[in-house]
């Protein structure tokens, strides 16, 4: 039977690329700058997307957040700062309780098939995600009803309710004083309700896949590269790149070299080693380099229901015999900021305030002979996901090593990435060192993520013990006085890293990239990632 599967679903890949067109794209991206076509961008990934459908994947985001639309996005401004703008929607309220929101679409908005935006189209979305089994429904699983339109008890979504075709109001079935932010995320791009009711590939195929955004899929060719096209019907400003080419390349140094031969007109340097970063990009290409921050952190998380790390004295020892100034320094080469907690800077209620235990290779010795371990005594394994990027893996090397100076013994044990995952998601990982991007500008995508629930924790291999805290993360999304919920957040951030030692924030780094002489400027996405909005790239 499963040989049957995969079978089948050979077949649909393999219709999927008919569907898309398997041919050479004109103005390919091994093309050198002098002869490419006007309005072409050429950009490389390392890996090739699995969907575009946003319900399926809480990673392949390229494709979706430029031929998709939400109603609301984040916008960067002049000053580095980001702020909240409609896109698809003009205009909302918010009832006095902080639970039903009401909202106004923005007139004349078609997608790219031709077929008017309508509230229903929203509705459509919403209900959507919380039925197609997929992994984003977290959103919508806030608004009233959602359990029960999830679970096959109601047929709609009770707190949605479409007033006309512009015109609809959400109700919660708590206050949650982050919704609008969380409306920003890439999960949250809307669908046309009648081509999803006409087309069998959605996600898939790339002309099943409608959007309202300023861009239309017209060409995937698996593993290979593929293609965006300017949607002339989109209802925003036209922008500078008229077609965007991603050819997945999956080597990094091979990418380095496309874009010093002109092949390649933005290189994330990311996966670069930053020692090439260093002695390359910073000298050679010094005015060709942006930056942006990655608003989010890398961390090294522990499992309380572990032998040793249950113990709150061998978690202290693990954060104070952690150096990550040397890491910073030596790893990122000074492009990245020591974090102490867990919200990271540029998010809505960071606490710059807060303290870390000060590093001491002798004070954690004795805090693990306070708590009766001899040296070398104390041992776990630090479960690596093999496809991490090269400087994530050497901080799991220093870490090690830096651990191993303070009497800790650690094995670090490489997985393959699904292997990996379904051991954190098990909660029986012993630790893991991790990055964590911000999907959208709000404490709770992130405290309520990792922990707003026994259940949360474990799937991180968390296993915070603390319900009394847990219940008030989950809480705090509700508290409307922004200055009451900043300080509710930043007391709990308090308690987990402070009191608790239950997490290990490491460092925040910098997102660089390399613009080629073809590009005149780009603005990456806010919250770095390596996906980004073609429209916000100006080419010369």
């Amino acid at each position: 039977m499963k040989k049957l599967m995969a079978l089948l679903l050979a077949l649909m890949m393999t219709l999927s690329l008919v569907a898309c067109g398997g041919g050479e794209s004109e103005g390919s991206a091994d093309a050198p700058a002098s002869n490419v076509e006007a309005g072409l961008l050429r950009v490389a990934a390392l890996y090739d997307i699995t969907t575009m459908d946003v319900a399926q994947t809480t990673d392949n985001y390229m494709v979706p957040m430029n031929i998709f639309d939400r109603l609301f996005e984040v916008e960067v401004q002049k000053d580095g700062s980001t702020e909240i703008v409609g896109s698809l929607c003009e205009s909302y309220s918010v009832s006095d309780d902080g639970l039903t929101y009401t909202f106004k679409l923005r007139d004349g908005v078609v997608f790219s098939n031709g077929s008017g935006l309508e509230a229903s189209d929203v509705q459509y979305t919403f209900e959507r995600l919380l039925t197609a089994g997929g992994v984003n429904d977290d959103i919508p699983l806030e608004v009233l009803g959602a359990e029960e339109l999830k679970s096959g008890a109601a047929d709609t979504l009770a707190g949605f309710k479409v007033t006309s075709d512009v015109d609809f109001s959400i109700t919660l079935a708590a206050p949650n004083a982050g919704f609008i932010a969380e409306l920003t995320g890439p999960a949250m791009s809307i669908v046309d309700r009648e081509t999803m009711a006409e087309v069998q590939n959605f996600g898939i195929a790339c002309e099943d896949t409608i959007g309202t955004g300023p861009y239309k899929i017209t060409e995937w060719v698996v593993n290979d590269h593929y293609t965006l096209e300017y949607n002339d019907k989109y209802w925003g400003e036209a922008p500078s790149v008229k077609k965007m080419v991603v050819s997945i390349i999956p080597d990094a140094s091979t990418q380095n070299l496309m874009y010093q031969n002109g092949e390649l007109d933005i290189l994330d340097l990311e996966y670069l080693d930053s020692a090439i970063v260093e002695s390359t990009y910073k000298t050679a290409y010094a005015d060709r380099i942006i930056s942006g921050s990655r608003v989010g952190l890398t961390y090294l998380a522990m499992n309380a229901n572990h032998e040793y790390l249950s113990d709150v004295k061998v978690r202290k020892a693990v954060q104070m015999a952690v150096d990550v100034d040397t890491i910073v320094a030596s790893v990122y080469a000074g492009d990245a900021i020591v974090e102490n907690g867990i919200i990271p800077t540029g998010v809505w209620g960071h606490n710059d305030q807060l303290q870390r235990p000060a590093y001491s290779v002798e004070n954690a010795k004795k805090l693990l002979a306070d708590a009766g371990y001899a040296e070398g005594e104390v041992k776990f394994e630090l479960a690596m996901d093999s496809s991490s990027s090269s400087n994530t893996q050497l901080v799991y090397q220093l870490i090690q090593q830096q651990l191993k100076d303070a009497g800790i013994l650690v094995e670090i044990k490489p997985y393959d990435e699904s292997s990996w995952l379904d051991l954190r998601k098990s909660g029986e990982m012993d630790a893991f060192i991790a990055n964590w991007t911000m999907d959208y500008n709000d404490p709770a995508n992130i405290m309520y993520t990792f922990y707003g629930s026994a259940e949360k924790t474990k799937l991180r291999s968390l296993n915070y013990a603390d319900e009394e805290i847990m219940a008030r993360v989950a809480a705090a999304s509700g508290i409307t006085d922004d200055a009451e919920r900043m300080a509710e957040y930043q007391a709990l951030e308090k308690k987990i890293v402070e009191e608790d030692a239950a997490w290990v924030p490491l460092l925040g780094n910098m997102h660089l990239f390399a613009l080629g002489e073809r590009v005149e400027s780009f603005v990456p996405y806010w919250a770095g990632y390596s996906n980004f909005y073609a429209k916000d790239v100006q080419l010369g």
